[in-house]
């Protein structure tokens, strides 16, 4: 089953991919982005489940994954991914990647680094 949202689909091999979803970042997630692609270069954000937190985690990689992400498009050159089911459950309008200040956290993901945390959360109004 897929579901197109009124976006553009790309067929690649036995997988379609929704291509251009709109990924939503509170300003300061947007400037936390940035400062990480200063230090880095070339990242993928990856919103889905990737070791713990089930499928609620942000993890930012300068690894493009490999697998069955969908590639949905991309924020400040950032390419963004989805890990399924979320490609085919989760309409990105309802949800908007924030960051918290984590000044001791467990994950690998690069924004720590720099003493964050991206997390996802549900829209408002």
């Amino acid at each position: 089953m897929s579901f197109s949202r009124g976006l553009a689909m790309v067929k690649t091999s036995d997988r379609e991919q929704l291509v251009g979803m709109p990924i939503n970042l509170t300003a300061e997630a947007e400037q936390v982005l940035r400062k990480v692609k200063s230090k880095y270069g070339e990242l993928h954000m990856i919103i889905g489940d990737t070791g713990c937190c089930g499928y609620s985690n942000v993890f930012l990689t300068s690894r493009k994954p490999v697998g069955d992400y969908v590639a949905i498009g991309e924020r400040s050159g950032v390419a963004v991914y989805l890990r399924p089911p979320l490609d085919s459950t989760l309409n990105p309008g309802n949800v908007v990647v924030d960051v918290v200040e984590a000044v001791a956290d467990d994950s690998l993901s690069l924004e720590t680094e720099l003493g964050y945390r991206f997390i996802l959360r549900l829209r408002q109004g």
